[in-house]
């Protein structure tokens, strides 16, 4: 049995997102070191690199996956994790990870009430990515 790649990135993105959230809500302001640590310097260390090439691998992997599917067993929520997730992240990516701005506004965030409101916020994504994955 071939593996699935679209399932195993969604699947992916969803255990990301979902541990993300937890942190955040978790971790509270704690979490504003891991944000610098990753966002908050001119560079970014090799591991956050390496985390998004391999992700980067993955969606490609999913990518093919999703195209080389029969015509009709394409979904739209295929569609949107191979299509509409990753126009999200390059939206994302430059607003806050190649905008000095905007990662300078991200590493800035303090206090454990504001960490654990972002964390709460974003868990809806977590199950979105999931019902998403299921749905595929």
């Amino acid at each position: 049995m071939p593996i699935a790649w679209l399932e195993l990135f969604g699947m992916t993105l969803t255990t990301v997102a979902a541990m993300t959230s937890t942190g955040m809500i978790l971790l509270a302001a704690r979490w504003q070191t891991i944000e610098v640590w990753a966002y908050g310097r001119a560079r970014r260390p090799w591991s956050v690199w390496a985390m998004a090439g391999l992700l980067l691998v993955l969606w490609g992997l999913a990518l093919r996956d999703f195209a080389m599917r029969p015509e009709g067993t394409r979904s739209w929520a295929g569609w949107c994790l191979v299509v509409g997730i990753p126009a999200l992240w390059a939206i994302k990516s430059m607003a806050l990870v190649f905008n000095p701005r905007g990662r300078a506004a991200v590493s800035s965030i303090s206090g454990d009430r504001a960490w654990r409101r972002i964390g709460l916020a974003r868990l809806p994504i977590a199950i979105i990515l999931a019902a998403l994955t299921l749905l595929a």
